[in-house]
C-alpha cells in the first residue's frame, strides 16, 4: 500500500438539520485515498454519440468474374495447426504443417562468410589428402625396407642352418664312430682280461677247445671247426645209424625202451573219417555236370487259392 499523503485539509462542517440529529459543528479532515500501484487500470470505453458529418462514401465494385482453379487454390487458407497439441487426433499432412509453420514466408539471408568457410574447408581437405598420400608412400617405403631386412635375415638364417646342419651331421658321424671305437675297445679289453684269466689257469681256452669232442662242442653251442676246403667236420658216429637211439649212446639205457609198440594203432586214426565215395550216397545227392537251377517260388505255397476256387465251382 502507498503511504498516506501529507497534504491533508481540515473543513469546518455545520449540519443544516442539527435539531434532528443533535449534531453540532464538526471538523472534517480530508485525505487522499491510498491507491495500490499493482492494481490494473479501471478505464472503461464509453460509446460516444455519432457525429453528424458527410455521408458514407459509396464503394464501387467491379463486375463479378468466374473463379478459376488457381483462384480456388489461392483461397485455400491453411488452418492454424499446433505443433504441440492435437486433442482431436487429426491426421495433418506434412505439406500443410510446413505451410502453417510459415517457413516459406521467411527470407533467408546467407552470410558471405560461408563461401570463405567452404573454400577453407576445401583447401584443408586437399592438404589433408596430400598429407595422407605422403604418409602412405613413406609407410610403403618403410614396409618394403623392413621386408627386405627380414628377407636378408631369413636368407642368413637359412645359410647358417644349412652349415649348422652339415656341422651337426659331421659331429653325429664322429660321435657314432667314437662310440663304435669305444665298443670295440671295450670288447677287446674284455677279451684280453679273459685271456689273462685263462692264462692263469692250468689250461688255456684254445687247448680246451682242441681237446673237446665235437658232440661236446655242439652241446655247448660253439662253432664247429672249418677245414681248409670250407666243409664242416661232423662226428661220424651220427651217420649210418639204423635204429637211432637204440644204437650208440642209447643202446644200454632202458628208459627209452619202456614200450615195444605204440599205444594206438595207426589204422584207428582214420576209423571215423568219411570216405570220398560214400558222401553223396549218405546225403542222397547225385553228381552234377552243370550249375544249380532254381525254381521260382509260387505266390500261394499252401494252395489256398486252388482250394477256394474248387469250392466255388462245386457250389
Amino acid at each position: 500500500m502507498a503511504p498516506p499523503s501529507r497534504n491533508a485539509s481540515f473543513i469546518k462542517y455545520n449540519p443544516s438539520l442539527r435539531f434532528n440529529s443533535g449534531g453540532k459543528e464538526r471538523t472534517i479532515k480530508m485525505v487522499e485515498l491510498p491507491v495500490d500501484p499493482l492494481e490494473p487500470p479501471k478505464f472503461k470505453y464509453k460509446k460516444l454519440p455519432r457525429l453528424s458529418g458527410s455521408p458514407l462514401v459509396r464503394i464501387m465494385h467491379s463486375p463479378a468474374r468466374p473463379v478459376t482453379v488457381q483462384d480456388q487454390q489461392d483461397w485455400k487458407i491453411v488452418p492454424c495447426i499446433s505443433n504441440w497439441k492435437n486433442p482431436k487426433g487429426y491426421t495433418i499432412g506434412l505439406d500443410k504443417r510446413l505451410a502453417a509453420d510459415g517457413r516459406g514466408l521467411q527470407e533467408v539471408q546467407i552470410n558471405h562468410r560461408f563461401a570463405h568457410l567452404s573454400e577453407a574447408l576445401h583447401g584443408a581437405e586437399n592438404k589433408s589428402g596430400e598429407a595422407v598420400l605422403l604418409r602412405s608412400q613413406i609407410h610403403l617405403k618403410e614396409q618394403s625396407k623392413r621386408e627386405q631386412e627380414l628377407r636378408s635375415l631369413a636368407e642368413r638364417a637359412r645359410t647358417e642352418r644349412s652349415h649348422s646342419g652339415l656341422r651337426e651331421e659331421q659331429e653325429e658321424r664322429e660321435d657314432e664312430e667314437r662310440q663304435e671305437r669305444d665298443v670295440i675297445r671295450g670288447e677287446r679289453k674284455r677279451e684280453r682280461e679273459r685271456e689273462a684269466c685263462l692264462r692263469k689257469s692250468s689250461k688255456s681256452k684254445v687247448v680246451r677247445d682242441c681237446e673237446r669232442d665235437i658232440s661236446e662242442k655242439v652241446a655247448l653251442g660253439s662253432m664247429a671247426s672249418v677245414t681248409k676246403g670250407g666243409e664242416l667236420v661232423y662226428d661220424q658216429r651220427l651217420f649210418n645209424q639204423e635204429q637211432g637211439m637204440d644204437s650208440g649212446y642209447g643202446g644200454d639205457d632202458s628208459v627209452y625202451n619202456v614200450y615195444d609198440k605204440g599205444l594206438f594203432h595207426p589204422s584207428l586214426g582214420g576209423l571215423h573219417r568219411p570216405k570220398k565215395d560214400g558222401i553223396n550216397e549218405e546225403l542222397g545227392g547225385l553228381s552234377r555236370d552243370k550249375p544249380v537251377e532254381f525254381e521260382k517260388d509260387s505266390s500261394d505255397p499252401f494252395g489256398l487259392n486252388d482250394f477256394l476256387s474248387k469250392i466255388k465251382t462245386e457250389r
